[in-house]
């Protein structure tokens, strides 16, 4: 009896402790390093534009905020199909999603050191 559960568990314990299969990213869609970086500068220009007051959802596709968008994708040398699709497939899996966005946590916490630490 005792041996059945030895096994079991260590059956049990060999599944639990395997890799977790691994997604492969199509190449059209951006690597985790480059997403990050795209994704970081989204959230840095809605900060900005947070802070001076603007108000995305008011302002008229015709006006300024399609080309702050297409400064961010112009800034990073991608198209705006490579993000959306790059944004879809990170957002249909979430474990690379949640890579990623560790990456931009990671860049926004050493962008606050730097400037904490020239106060």
């Amino acid at each position: 009896m005792i041996k059945k559960f030895s096994f079991l568990f260590i059956c049990l314990f060999v599944v639990a402790c395997s890799d977790k299969p691994t997604i492969s990213i199509p190449d059209n869609v951006l690597p985790k390093e480059k997403m990050a970086a795209v994704m970081l500068d989204v959230h840095l220009l809605e900060a900005s534009m947070n802070m001076a007051g603007i108000n995305r959802n008011n302002i008229d596709m015709a006006g300024s905020s399609v080309s702050l968008d297409l400064d961010v994708l112009k800034k990073n040398n991608i198209t705006k199909k490579q993000f959306d699709e790059s944004f879809n497939f990170y957002s249909n899996n979430p474990q690379l999603l949640s890579e990623v966005y560790q990456m931009v946590l990671n860049d926004l916490s050493k962008m606050q050191a730097e400037v904490t630490n020239k106060k």
